[in-house]
């Protein structure tokens, strides 16, 4: 079933909703810009609830997304449709609300496996497709530790997102891996002030090479730049580093085009951390993807650059921060390419937490 039937499927949950991406909608600028109208395109069908929005741009992972408002104009859901053909569904509590978590997101990977995180306080769980829980950690000022599982009779959430795909297992193409990345892409690009996305995979399983060496996410999700300082205390650095060299670059000019922007704007970035002489604290790190235990040359082909890293010996745990000037998302087989080179530099690694930083995030 395609996107365009799904969204009217009248068996989808999401459909009878009226997610329709060709129905006409108030033009942007005015108050309720961006929100559908009635079929004659006047705003007398509107509804304030609801929010559609399209990426006329082709640059950001996502294709288009809606909003789905209360009454007091919290939001309530919000179903994003990614150009790699993932789906992610997120439910949010209402405040106050009788439910016994707070959000979660529904992904639904490329070949239809599903998968959801559920988080409830600084406690997250992850959920297979058929509803069974997998994996359950809660957020510490060192990071998410691992906790029991308590497997229920019956979950309700089994159903979320249901419309959007058939509910499949935990064995599929993409996996855990795949869903987990979708959702760190998707909740990276709404970084801000108020919260940062953070992505905490352990290192340990990829001490391995061949077919044993599985991704294994430990957390996905929000948290704030207070939390996130406390395990991953250079993050403010890198963002005024990052924050500073696109101002520079744009200043100086003479760049030939968005690719080389990019560059100018890693390079000063490195340049900034190197001088700081910290072995816990560096730059510019690369390594050969077909020869990982080979050094690379900065921007050599087919290597692996991670252009910050904080090495966190007390807690065996390294810090990756991936200063952004484009809009790509996060792939599975990059958490391995990290991983990888992470160990290569600090071999006694334990877990990875992933950050990316953008310009204008502070």
């Amino acid at each position: 079933m395609s996107d365009q039937d799904r969204l009217h499927d009248p068996h989808d949950p999401h459909g009878r909703r009226g997610y329709d991406p060709n129905q006409p909608r108030v033009p942007a600028g005015q108050s309720t810009g961006g929100r559908w109208t009635g079929a004659g395109g006047n705003n007398a069908g509107a509804d304030p609830g609801r929010k559609f929005v399209r990426d006329t741009t082709g640059e950001e992972s996502w294709n288009f997304f809606f909003n789905t408002f209360r009454p007091d104009g919290s939001l309530a859901e919000q179903v994003v449709f990614n150009r790699d053909r993932s789906r992610i569904v997120s439910e949010f509590n209402a405040p106050g609300g009788a439910e016994d978590w707070d959000e979660r997101h529904t992904v639904v990977t490329p070949d239809g496996g599903k998968f959801t995180f559920q988080t409830s306080g600084d406690t997250q769980t992850i959920y297979d497709g058929d509803g069974r829980p997998i994996s359950a950690a809660v957020w510490t000022n060192n990071g998410p530790e691992p906790l029991s599982l308590v497997q229920p009779a019956f979950w309700p959430g089994a159903a979320a997102g249901a419309g959007v795909a058939a509910g499949k297992g935990a064995v599929t193409e993409f996996g855990l891996a795949a869903a987990a990345a979708a959702l760190f892409t998707w909740l990276s690009s709404r970084n801000g002030p108020d919260g940062t996305a953070i992505f905490a995979f352990k290192a340990v399983e990829y001490r391995k090479v061949g077919p044993e060496n599985k991704p294994d996410a430990e957390w996905v999700g929000r948290l704030t730049r207070d939390q996130v300082n406390k395990v991953c205390g250079q993050l403010k650095d890198v963002q005024g580093r990052t924050d500073d060299a696109v101002a520079e670059v744009r200043k100086v000019g003479g760049y030939k085009n968005a690719a080389d922007f990019g560059t100018k704007v890693h390079k000063m970035i490195a340049d900034g951390i190197k001088a700081v002489g910290d072995d816990n604290y560096r730059a510019e790190v690369s390594l050969i993807k077909s020869k990982l235990e080979q050094d690379a040359d900065y921007g050599e082909l087919d290597s692996v650059r991670i252009d910050a890293l904080e090495n966190r010996p007390e807690t065996s745990t390294v810090c990756v921060y991936d200063p952004k000037t484009g809009k790509r998302g996060f792939r599975p087989s990059r958490m391995t390419e990290l991983a990888q080179t992470v160990l290569r530099v600090y071999p006694k690694t334990q877990r990875i937490f992933v950050i990316e930083v953008r310009p204008g995030q502070r």
